[in-house]
């Protein structure tokens, strides 16, 4: 059985293109065209409530260091002046994660800061799917306050259910066999949070595949957000990369990824695995208003399910974690922006709060392992269906930009995606006899790229 926890979180993190005039502190900001405000919040990744008293510690450009303090709330303010910020952040209980912010393209940037607790993200995982059934289990929050938020009314379909104390809710109900051994498209539903005092916050497009899936979910105060209120509350639109990338995506996707490589050159010898992401937030295609750092691996646990089917089995998520953490690593050395890596949308590679416990099982099995190419952290390029891209009934790839592979599995199937690298409906169907190493050298070695 897998668990969403729906984690979505709310109005967090925006960059826009004003400054406030002074700091928390009174300090006057500085009258300089170089100057940023960052706002931090940080936040448990597994839970979404506030680290109080978090630190951060901060190394300007020439080397020196300060320390903020967060309060209960886990929020503090920095004024970063001419250059690249880099910024240590920790709390009792937690692992550092490091980042880093550069003044000059954004006048302001809200930053939620989501730590790793020591002890792991979640105790323990099911990773056994329970044929036809769903668990939806997450963490409701107050949005301003990041506190949990008790008394929330859940409404997942036809389910109901209510947040106890300590802000968690948990629902299970069957689900029709979804088809998608065959190559179909799930039926969805929509998810709703409501509590009076507060704006509702729905989440459309949620795929019925069996597992347990856990989410984060943040309330806003009713009023606090115009837009929320013209809406009839916040609404959110959750994507699946299989299922909802377009072509326009996809070449969207390609471009940015050219443009990121041209502008942030990198040494061909840079193979270090980075240990964190900036991830772009509330997109539209690849120009974000957000952004959420996290660990390299907590990305990858919370973001497969964007893109795999998660009821898929351990062989096809393993091979997904592996390319999907690629992706975003390759991204962090030629970042689409200066204050974010990589966006959350279907114009790069999807993300979103909301986990699935087979793809942390699938992550935590594959953790730290990266797809490399002449010494380097390869771009890892997969589509939904590469069968006859150009090569053949019967094959992957295009025979220019990716070679020809056998893959009569995907016999009769017709393409969808640009044939190069994995193809993600193949990997789930030579999982059922192979592990995912061989799925990836399956895919990969003939373009030259490895497994380390």
């Amino acid at each position: 059985m897998k668990k969403y926890l729906l984690m979505t979180t709310l109005a967090v993190c925006a960059i826009v293109t004003s400054c406030e005039k002074k700091d928390v502190t009174s300090n006057p900001a500085p009258l300089d065209g170089q100057s940023t405000r960052i706002y931090f919040t940080v936040t448990d990744g597994a839970t979404g409530f506030a680290v109080p008293d978090a630190t951060i510690l901060v190394e300007a450009p020439d080397g020196k260091e300060s320390t903020l303090k967060a309060d209960k709330k886990g929020t503090a303010s920095f004024m970063a002046v001419n250059g690249k910020f880099s910024f240590t952040i920790g709390g009792q209980g937690y692992n550092q994660l490091e980042t880093h912010f550069s003044t000059g393209e954004d006048k302001e940037i809200r930053a939620q800061v989501d730590l790793d607790p020591a002890n792991g993200r979640a105790a323990t995982v099911n990773s056994r799917v329970q044929d036809n059934m769903i668990t939806v289990s997450g963490y409701l929050s107050d949005a301003a306050e990041h506190a949990p938020l008790a008394g929330v009314e859940l409404t997942v379909g036809a389910n109901k259910a209510r947040t106890d104390s300590r802000g968690f809710f948990s629902t299970s109900f069957p689900a029709a066999p979804t088809g998608t051994e065959q190559g179909r498209k799930p039926e969805s539903i929509t998810v709703s949070a409501a509590k009076n005092g507060y704006d509702t916050h729905v989440l459309n497009n949620f795929y019925l595949i069996p597992g347990e899936y856990t989410f984060k979910i943040a309330l806003s105060t009713a009023g606090t957000n115009v837009k929320n209120a013209r809406a009839g509350g916040n609404v959110e639109h959750l994507q699946q990369g299989l299922f909802d990338r377009t072509e326009s995506d996809e070449q969207q996707r390609e471009s940015s990824a050219k443009a990121a490589e041209s502008i942030q050159a990198r040494a061909s010898t840079e193979l270090a695995v980075p240990s964190s992401i900036r991830v772009g937030l509330s997109c539209s295609c690849l120009t974000c208003s957000s952004v959420k750092v996290m660990s390299l691996e907590a990305y990858t646990e919370s973001g497969l399910d964007n893109e795999w089917i998660s009821g898929w089995k351990a062989a096809s998520l393993q091979a997904g974690a592996v390319a999907y953490r690629s992706y975003g690593a390759w991204h962090v050395q030629h970042p689409i922006r200066t204050n974010y890596d990589i966006s959350s949308t279907t114009c790069s590679q999807v993300w979103g709060s909301e986990t699935a416990s087979s793809c942390i099982s699938a992550a935590r099995a594959t953790s730290g392992k990266v797809l490399v190419k002449s010494g380097a952290i390869f771009r890892s390029e997969y589509s939904a269906e590469n069968n006859n891209a150009g090569c053949g009934n019967g094959y992957s790839g295009t025979g220019s930009s990716w070679p020809c592979i056998s893959d009569a599995r995907c016999a009769g199937r017709a393409t969808n995606g640009h044939g190069r690298g994995m193809c993600q409906w193949g990997s789930s169907f030579w999982a059922s006899d192979k592990d995912y190493l061989w799925i990836l050298n399956h895919y990969y070695n003939p373009g030259g790229v490895t497994v380390q």
